[in-house]
């Protein structure tokens, strides 16, 4: 009597547990290859969609992620295709139809030149005499962003940017000081030795996920969303992942 009375209380309880995440949807999480942010042959596909289908699972969704080219991405989230996308900066031009989460990291934005070199970064305007090259479509500071003024080389990647300048095809090149020491530590050794980063901060910038804006429930699953991230970030498990992918 006892065994079946047990196995009827742990039926029910099957059922409630089923039915709590009946509902809650699935979340769709996308991001394009930016290593070490996100990126196919990353773990965990990178810091960014780590980071954001560890909260959400704590918060007590599914999630289900990939990485996609950019142009890829945007049709999709326009679509609600996608139902996140990671790895951004914050953009203006996306809040028409994505509104962002709180922030769970934050990288600064540093140029680059060959090594021995006698650039010091002290204001935009000042970088006028210099090619640069920069990534289509990047965001790197408002200021840079919008000065068309300067001579800027676009290039597809930022592993193709920095090749340029240790080989002399251009002056300079900037980015995220950690997606800069990903391509120089992993993706070609090489440049390290040829490279260095100028001293002087462009900016600092923060990690968001983004979510559709016709996403169902919205406000309440950013909320859960934010509010886990702020639990992960008290109780350390946020710092975990993040010194998973890197260099503290």
């Amino acid at each position: 009597m006892k065994t079946l009375l047990h196995l009827a209380m742990l039926a029910v309880l099957f059922a409630t547990s089923v039915h709590a995440s009946d509902d809650k949807p699935t979340i769709r999480v996308v991001a394009d290859e930016w290593p070490p942010f996100s990126g196919v042959n990353l773990p965990n596909n990178g810091l960014s969609i780590h980071v954001i289908s560890a909260v959400f699972e704590r918060a007590g969704y599914a999630v289900e992620s990939d990485v996609l080219p950019w142009a890829r991405i945007m049709d999709g989230a326009r679509r609600s295709e996608f139902d996140v996308v990671g790895s951004l900066f914050y953009d203006p031009s996306l809040t028409e139809f994505l509104y962002y989460g709180d922030p769970f990291y934050t990288t600064n934005v540093q140029l680059v030149q060959r090594v021995g070199g006698d650039h010091v970064f002290t204001s935009v305007s000042e970088l006028q005499p210099y090619s640069i090259a920069v990534g289509d479509g990047f965001l790197y500071e408002d200021e840079f962003d919008r000065a068309d003024y300067l001579n800027k080389v676009t290039v597809t990647t930022t592993l193709q940017a920095l090749r340029m300048v240790a080989f002399e095809r251009a002056d300079l090149t900037l980015d995220s000081v950690d997606v800069v020491n990903y391509a120089t530590d992993t993706l070609d050794p090489d440049l390290s030795g040829r490279l260095e980063f100028v001293p002087g901060v462009l900016t600092s910038q923060d990690i968001h996920m983004a979510m559709r804006t016709d996403f169902p429930n919205l406000e309440q699953t950013l909320d859960d969303f934010n509010a886990t991230l702020r639990e992960m970030r008290s109780d350390g498990s946020l710092a975990k992942i993040l010194a998973q992918h890197v260099k503290p």
